[in-house]
């Protein structure tokens, strides 16, 4: 594991690497912009650089300003967190020639996607039912297939062991198909570490992204391993460690701000807390007392229950969500809840 880890990107999963870094024995240098100064990404990190004011372009998507940041900080490594970051073939090309190791896919990998057109610059249609999540060793991809679907602009989310009907898609392959075809895609074009690919409703793929997914949790949760730090491994010593059983079944959800200040105000958070289930993967991108910010994704938290089959798992899922309290900034929670009860109602009517 590197000493010291530049960790690229901001919000809840940016806290998340921050963590796994932390408990694998790196220091880890976060990154924020003029707005951002008390970010929980920020207090979590043991240290943290400026790289420019609020507009993305001039701090967390500007790639000099991101291999300054880790030079003057001592960095070894960078692990990008966004898509569009970890997408980047220059930041990869940049952060090798300054001698820096790249946690992410090797830059030619990242052409060769950009060039058939599944870049990270390609944004995911809504009609994608979901992804193929996990690490690419060269081999395969070692992960699971991640569904989705969605109320409004909420997303549900589950992966299960099982395939019950009711949540079957005609046409679409089998989760061992989608991730046996997306796999040898993958491989074929040379992509090693973090990745999730989204495919369409005939299995087609749709966007090949790397960085850390806010749906990473799920697959963790099954998989019963840190997979970040798995291809953190895999791009230092060119293999992947092995893991425990998890959970058969696991459902989450982004929570988010259905509304944002507008430049220049503010809408401070006066609650925000998280079920109590040790098991439940709790991931708050912001505290009591954080602003949100008109500039960025307003994703307040990211949550995963696990379940020992999917209908258990949208059980404690949908108890957990009577446990989140959040104020006084508007949320999709009550959509997320709503589109839960409606799975389980189409589970439960497909097994009758």
């Amino acid at each position: 594991m590197p000493e010291v880890v530049l960790v690229a990107g901001r919000g809840p999963m940016a806290a998340r690497a921050i963590r796994s870094c932390q408990l694998a024995g790196s220091k880890v240098v976060a990154v924020y912009s003029e707005a951002d100064g008390n970010a929980v990404h920020v207090r979590s990190a043991d240290e943290s650089v400026l790289l420019g004011p609020p507009p993305p372009e001039s701090s967390y998507l500007d790639i000099g300003a991101l291999i300054e940041a880790a030079q003057v900080s001592g960095a070894q490594a960078i692990l990008p967190v966004h898509a569009v970051l970890a997408g980047s073939p220059e930041l990869a090309r940049a952060s090798t020639d300054a001698g820096l190791l790249w946690l992410g896919a090797d830059p030619e990998a990242l052409d060769a996607v950009q060039r058939a057109g599944w870049g990270a610059e390609v944004a995911v249609p809504a009609e994608s039912p979901g992804w193929v999540i996990g690490v690419a060793d060269g081999f395969r991809i070692d992960g699971l297939v991640v569904r989705r679907t969605r109320a409004a602009a909420a997303n549900l989310c589950w992966t299960s062991a099982q395939e019950p009907s009711g949540v079957d898609i005609e046409g679409l392959p089998s989760s061992a198909e989608l991730l046996a075809s997306l796999s040898k895609l993958v491989v074929d074009h040379g992509w090693r570490g973090l990745v999730s690919v989204a495919f369409g409703p005939d299995g087609a793929p749709l966007a090949i992204r790397g960085g850390v997914p806010d749906q990473l949790g799920l697959v963790e949760l099954r998989a019963g391993r840190d997979l970040l730090l798995a291809a953190i491994a895999l791009a230092e010593d060119g293999s992947l460690p092995t893991g425990v059983p998890g959970f058969p079944a696991a459902v989450g959800c982004s929570l988010r701000a259905t509304a944002v200040p507008e430049e220049g105000q503010h809408a401070t958070i006066t609650e925000l807390t998280g079920p109590r289930d040790a098991d439940v993967w709790w991931e708050p991108g912001y505290a009591v007392g954080d602003s949100l910010s008109s500039w960025y994704d307003p994703v307040l938290a990211v949550v995963g229950v696990p379940g020992g089959d999917l209908p258990g798992a949208l059980s404690q899922f949908q108890d957990a969500m009577t446990e989140i309290r959040i104020a006084p900034v508007p949320n999709d929670l009550e959509q997320l809840r709503q589109r839960a009860q409606d799975v389980t109602a189409r589970l439960a009517s497909a097994a009758s």
